[in-house]
């Protein structure tokens, strides 16, 4: 993953703006009616730009996602006498979305877990028709309490649970970082891929605040992903 820097997302956003009219940034006055320094507007940019990856992030196709690997922070791993395997994420990392898993006995990539309360998922309480290694499926679980919990259909008998993951890598949600002393300019993480969609998102949502109609194109762009 990469880093986007508060100060170079409202520089955007502002880049952004001045497209659809020059100095177009401008026209968003503060309420004491100062143009060009905005200082209403940079906050407003800092506060949703945390909204904005994640919205990005949840929305995006999963080939354009960079995750973070937590393989060694799944706990909890347990292989039931049936060969599936079970594994919580803490609830500290954050988690917003999968990218990637992978048991070791297989090489086929999962990418979305199916929710627990789906057909899909009720499917997998069928021994004759769970998801085996050749064509696993995860599932994960409806009690967030503690963490996401997940369960993996299916690990071949001879795997040992202590190696049974050998790939996991998620989005962490990101959260408002406040500018202090010590970090005068927050930075967070992103996936490089969809740094255009995030201030296009972004830029939307500040023209929303200002009741700017004009913030669906910039809605449009946000949700038109690039191609790989």
């Amino acid at each position: 993953m990469t880093t986007l820097l508060t100060s170079d997302a409202k520089v955007l956003v502002r880049k952004n703006l001045d497209e659809l009219d020059p100095n177009g940034s401008a026209m968003y006055q503060d309420e004491n009616g100062s143009i060009g320094d905005n200082t209403l507007m940079d906050s407003l940019i800092a506060r949703f730009l945390p909204e904005a990856i994640n919205a990005v992030h949840l929305a995006a196709p999963a080939a354009l996602l960079e995750g973070e690997d937590v393989k060694t922070s799944a706990t909890s791993v347990a292989k039931s006498t049936d060969n599936v395997l079970s594994f919580t994420l803490p609830a500290t990392l954050k988690y917003l979305r999968l990218v990637a898993f992978k048991a070791s006995d297989s090489g086929i990539v999962i990418t979305d877990p199916i929710p627990e309360a789906s057909a899909e998922g009720r499917k997998q309480l069928n021994s004759h028709i769970r998801g085996r290694s050749d064509r696993p499926r995860l599932v994960i679980m409806q009690d967030m309490n503690g963490g996401p919990k997940f369960k993996y259909y299916s690990l071949e008998s001879a795997t040992e649970q202590e190696t049974a993951i050998a790939q996991l890598s998620i989005v962490k949600e990101q959260t408002y970082i406040a500018p202090t002393e010590q970090v005068a300019d927050p930075s967070y993480n992103i996936s490089a891929l969809l740094r255009q969609n995030i201030i296009d998102y972004l830029t939307a949502r500040v023209m929303e605040t200002y009741n700017d109609q004009r913030s669906q194109i910039y809605t449009q762009r946000a949700n038109s992903f690039p191609t790989i």
